[in-house]
């Protein structure tokens, strides 16, 4: 209860805050209803604290996990299908900064420890081909969480720059484009996308959360840095095709905030009490589109405490006939829901398999519901 008391407190404060124009622009309200939830078998393998998940038809989730460096493939009713493990193929250790499964059952893995894309063959169990990127210099894969796609000619890559600690204003102003293009053969066509003016513009650190988030319907590719508050759609080709405004909200918190000082990554590592005291600033979790609806799940830590009382999402969602935002009024606990993994015609799902609450995973379902007066 004192859970939600904190939080009704928040959303009350935060919502008069707002102008009566903001007010006036605010998304419609949904309700997010659980409808049920799956235990994952665990008998073939195990997967750690997931990475990423993503749906695959509608039938099927990827999920990969980089404290045991795999990729598996789970079925929605939580029978584990398939996995593809750092160790388990004669190319030596890999570790999977993200994945592509548009082209299942071909899973495609982004290596930062080779700098090259894995091609694997799920159903068979086989290793299909290694391709080496040929990396900008000073560029490298991002550890955890690159965006990255498979594209009719290549793939899409999010790129890291290594010249400046993540912790420093330095590294936002000069990091220049984030993602790459590149061929079937490894080769750079095209880069896109450097950090907005609203994180250049910051004077002390900034936790180093990869802002960026990015999703695609196949055909076009959808990116958002939040406090931009923007969409941006691309064609595979790296051409813009249109922007669409991000909506106020009255959960979610678009004001990018930084740290009063320079907090650099040495003092971070040695462990100095000041140097974690960068702001947790809500960012966008997963972002996935179908063809009626964009749906964005967002991070956000609300109030002091644990992970388990404080860190919260929510929905926000984009009606494209309409060209009409909504959002849900009722946030979620991170530790209870999970992450979106996707939407099949109605029905959401979400992987929660952090251990940090249960010690199962779990595989949940939920749907939207209009708000009643």
């Amino acid at each position: 209860m004192k859970q939600y008391c904190l939080f009704g407190a928040f959303f009350f404060a935060f919502w008069s805050c707002q102008s009566s124009a903001e007010r006036d622009a605010l998304p419609t309200l949904l309700n997010l209803e659980m409808v049920d939830s799956t235990l994952v078998k665990e008998k073939d393998f195990f997967m750690n604290v997931p990475a990423k998940v993503e749906l695959i038809g509608d039938s099927l989730l990827a999920v990969s996990s980089n404290r045991t460096p795999a990729v598996g493939i789970i079925r929605t009713n939580g029978e584990q299908v398939g996995n593809i493990a750092s160790g388990d193929f004669p190319i030596g250790a890999f570790m999977p900064s993200s994945f592509d499964v548009s082209e299942y059952p071909m899973v495609h893995i982004i290596d930062k420890r080779s700098q090259s894309v894995l091609k694997f063959n799920v159903a068979s169990q086989e290793f299909i081909e290694k391709i080496r990127l040929d990396l900008p210099e000073e560029k490298i894969i991002r550890t955890i969480g690159a965006e990255f796609k498979k594209t009719e000619n290549g793939f899409l890559v999010e790129l890291y720059d290594q010249k400046h600690d993540a912790y420093l204003p330095d590294f936002y102003r000069n990091s220049g484009d984030l993602l790459y293009f590149f061929d079937n053969n490894g080769k750079v066509q095209k880069s896109i996308m450097e950090y907005p003016e609203e994180y250049k513009t910051m004077e002390g650190s900034l936790s180093p959360t990869n802002y960026l988030k990015m999703s695609d319907n196949n055909q076009t590719i959808l990116l958002s840095f939040p406090h931009s508050k923007k969409l941006f759609r691309y064609s595979e080709k790296g051409e813009e095709i249109e922007q669409i405004d991000l909506p106020p909200s009255r959960i979610f918190d678009y004001q990018l905030r930084a740290a009063d000082r320079i907090i650099d990554f040495n003092s971070v590592m040695a462990g100095e009490k000041q140097s974690t005291k960068t702001p947790d600033n809500h960012y966008f979790n997963s972002i996935h589109e179908d063809e009626k609806s964009i749906y964005i799940g967002t991070w956000m830590k609300i109030g002091e405490g644990g992970i388990e009382k404080t860190r919260f999402t929510h929905l926000m969602i984009y009606n494209k006939k309409e060209e009409k935002w909504y959002e849900t009024q009722n946030p979620k606990g991170i530790l209870d829901i999970g992450m979106l993994a996707g939407v099949v015609r109605d029905t959401l799902y979400f992987y929660e398999g952090s251990m940090m609450k249960y010690d199962d995973k779990y595989i949940k379902r939920a749907v939207l519901r209009p708000v009643e007066d």
